[in-house]
């Protein structure tokens, strides 16, 4: 696997631009008409997965949305026959007082960014500069550097488009950073971190260009301001949660990430949903399969959970059977683009997805996923991967496919059950489950 990218995902698709595309009807009985839809892929039920992040709080790691998640996934997996086990991850985190720019009698509130670098109730002070190319680093001395981003799914700190800038105002200088998350909707983005440390001691926040658009007057005006980062640096508990059939042969592997910085009903909802309908499916799809179904914390901390489990707790690769993974926004809905930031949902699937496999499961999952939105073409596992995928092909495991997306909504406070469908939920469902039954049934 020396070609595959760990962390960058396709290389064509490292910045995921804006598209639509309309949902072609499905081909053939394999999707609607295959092997035992059951009750497991109906409709109703994903929805209920759907709902229970819909109606939760926030699925940052160790929090208490989290550890309910945690508790219905272990429960299902239970339920399913799995027998449940926990591999327990601490991640960071940071109980906030107070996080805000202000500037001549106004405030607006930021997002601190992951690992913060806290400031105390007094904050950093400085001229209010924007930076939008190189050209702007020189004036970034001692100022609170309001750094523009272009327009991208962003979702990651260290992304080449985010960390050049970012090195750049921070070698110019500046006392503080609040990064403008340019995406589709102008709200703020929240941007996974690396794990182990701050990336920079300077205090870092993250703001949407709707939000900060009075921020944005004030530097454009020269005025100055302060940047306030005032919290405590935590370390919260958190768990891989896995259950396992033992059975005869290689592993079955299906995994997805459980955590998020937002409730994430379209990044995560979808990939869980999918995980419980196929564990309530396969122990009697496939008789004497061994099988290991798993949800990993810490997503958000550039796959630290997934990291985790596959150095202690996951099989050899010469061991697995296949492994198959569930990633973000992979039946998240396309929107229209109605002016002034404002989206409206369309029945289809946001194309904006990536379907991903080595050589030997190319044939089956392009067959399987035929008509899907940007599923449809997948991607051979040399061209790389983002996310937990591409960690899985990093280390060396033979017989891999997956998925992962970006929605419009992706790590934005406004990613709610709107931005998703159960019914899209379904027509991915049906397709792992028939690329499953092609690939991973006892000789």
């Amino acid at each position: 696997m020396a070609n595959v990218t760990r962390r960058e995902g396709l290389a064509i698709a490292s910045i995921l631009a804006a598209g639509g595309c309309t949902m072609a009807p499905p081909e053939g009985a394999a999707i609607e008409g295959g092997a035992a839809d059951g009750l497991e892929f109906s409709e109703g039920a994903l929805r209920e997965d759907l709902l229970f992040l819909d109606r939760g709080s926030r699925l940052q790691s160790g929090t208490p949305g989290d550890v309910a998640l945690t508790e219905r996934v272990a429960s299902r997996l239970s339920e399913a026959g799995f027998t449940v086990e926990r591999q327990a991850v601490a991640s960071p985190g940071f109980d906030s007082r107070r996080c805000a720019v202000e500037w001549g009698g106004q405030a607006v509130d930021v997002i601190p960014q992951a690992i913060v670098s806290p400031t105390g109730p007094g904050g950093v002070a400085g001229p209010l500069k924007l930076w939008r190319d190189a050209s702007d680093t020189a004036a970034m001395g001692g100022a609170i550097a309001i750094l523009m981003l272009p327009p991208a799914r962003h979702s990651r700190l260290l992304a080449p488009v985010i960390k050049g800038p970012l090195d750049a105002v921070i070698g110019g200088g500046a006392a503080g950073v609040v990064i403008i998350t340019s995406g589709r909707t102008g709200e703020t983005i929240y941007l996974n971190a690396p794990y182990d440390a701050p990336y920079t001691r300077t205090p870092v926040a993250v703001l949407g260009p709707k939000p900060g658009a009075a921020l944005i007057d004030a530097a454009i005006r020269g005025e100055n301001g302060r940047l306030v980062l005032d919290g405590e640096v935590v370390s919260r508990a958190s768990a891989n949660v896995f259950g396992r059939i033992t059975g005869r042969g290689p592993v079955l592997v299906v995994s997805t990430p459980r955590t998020g910085w937002v409730r994430a009903v379209a990044e995560r909802g979808p990939g869980l949903a999918i995980l419980l309908a196929l564990a309530r499916w396969a122990p009697r799809a496939l008789p004497g399969n061994d099988l290991l179904f798993v949800t990993t914390c810490a997503h958000e901390y550039d796959n630290a959970g997934g990291l985790a489990f596959i150095a202690t707790h996951a099989p050899k690769p010469e061991a697995t059977r296949l492994w198959v993974h569930l990633g973000a926004g992979i039946a998240a809905r396309e929107h229209h683009e109605a002016g002034g930031w404002t989206l409206r949902p369309l029945p289809s699937a946001d194309a904006q997805r990536y379907l991903v496999g080595t050589p030997d499961t190319l044939d089956v999952i392009r067959s399987a996923f035929a008509g899907q939105p940007g599923l449809e073409q997948p991607y051979p596992a040399a061209a790389g991967a983002a996310g937990e995928l591409g960690e899985v092909l990093a280390h060396g495991y033979p017989r891999v496919f997956g998925a992962y997306g970006g929605n419009p909504f992706h790590h934005t406070d406004q990613d709610d059950l709107s931005a998703t469908d159960p019914a899209l939920v379904r027509r991915a469902a049906l397709a792992f489950r028939d690329s499953i039954l092609r690939l991973a049934p006892l000789s």
